[in-house]
């Protein structure tokens, strides 16, 4: 899976909204949905605020394995 891929798995796993994640980031809602939908390259400065606000380490986004048993184990 993509890190957008991962980003979007997580936080609908915990019910979290684009537009919630999008405030948090200091991103326009257009903006926060192209990063989930076709951005090739995301800020870092971005994808740390985004994991923050998820409640989960950055480093998960950028795994290839993600599975929905190992995104339940975050919702927990």
């Amino acid at each position: 899976m993509s890190v957008q891929e991962n980003i979007k798995k997580i936080r609908e796993a915990k019910g979290i909204t684009q537009t919630s994640v999008a405030k948090y980031a200091s991103l326009s809602e257009m903006q926060y949905y192209r990063l989930e939908k076709e951005a090739k390259k995301i800020d870092p400065n971005v994808l740390f605020y985004i994991a923050k606000f998820l409640g989960v380490d950055m480093n998960i986004f950028f795994n290839d394995e993600l599975t929905d048993n190992v995104i339940k184990d975050f919702v927990k």
